[in-house]
């Protein structure tokens, strides 16, 4: 797949801001937030004892990727890019994807407005099950879908290449976040997809929640 689009976004975002990506939403979102361990090249502030490992690499970079971003598009430009190279905590992910369930707002402070939240959550492309922000359900073909099978369309969020996922139900009203780092050490492991695991964790969330799930 390609990222281009969000590489292409950021360009956007500096051009209006004025001011580099990850300065503008340290100061417009992170901080306001509460947000400490939300950043951008992350060695610049904690040791790497404090992040978690990211992968072995044996092609480009010939090393062991800590505290760097690991996706080759956004290592070449610096580590801060649309598409990639954003650090956090489950926590923290956590408290964005709240702010988008309650339509923009956070701790009584607004951050996007509630027309940005459905366009960005409920709008669906015409030729794929992916929404105009985040990914959707699949409900045409269910074991094709990123989502568990009890995600009511409505769900939205995003799942990582480097093994990680958070998805929004607002009918439901939860916030379900996954991290894990499985390209550690082997960049080629899939058994993360293989055993659906961040599906039948949310399955599992379903099926604690909806007392009719069998």
């Amino acid at each position: 797949y390609s990222d281009l689009g969000f590489v292409l976004l950021q360009q956007v975002v500096e051009k209006v801001t004025e001011l580099p990506m990850d300065l503008y939403l340290a100061r417009e979102f992170y901080a306001p937030m509460g947000l400490q361990r939300t950043m951008f090249l992350p060695l610049t502030k904690f040791a790497k004892a404090e992040i978690m490992p990211t992968a072995s690499n044996d092609f480009l970079r010939r090393q062991d990727i800590c505290g760097y971003v690991h996706d080759e598009t956004a290592a070449c430009m610096g580590g801060v890019s649309g598409n990639a190279g954003l650090f956090s905590t489950a926590e923290e992910v956590a408290k964005v994807y709240q702010m988008l369930l309650n339509g923009g707002e956070f701790n009584g402070k607004r951050f996007l407005s509630e027309a940005t939240c459905r366009l960005f959550t409920t709008e669906k492309s015409a030729i794929s099950r992916r929404g105009l922000g985040f990914d959707k359900p699949d409900v045409s073909i269910v074991k094709r879908s990123p989502c568990a099978p009890s995600a009511p369309e409505a769900v939205y969020g995003h799942t990582g290449f480097t093994g990680t996922c958070a998805w929004v139900d607002p009918e439901n009203k939860t916030v379900y976040v996954f991290l894990s780092n499985r390209l550690c050490p082997n960049v080629w492991n899939t058994k993360l997809g293989d055993m659906n695991i961040r599906r039948d964790i949310q399955e599992l969330i379903y099926k604690s929640i909806i007392p009719q799930i069998p």
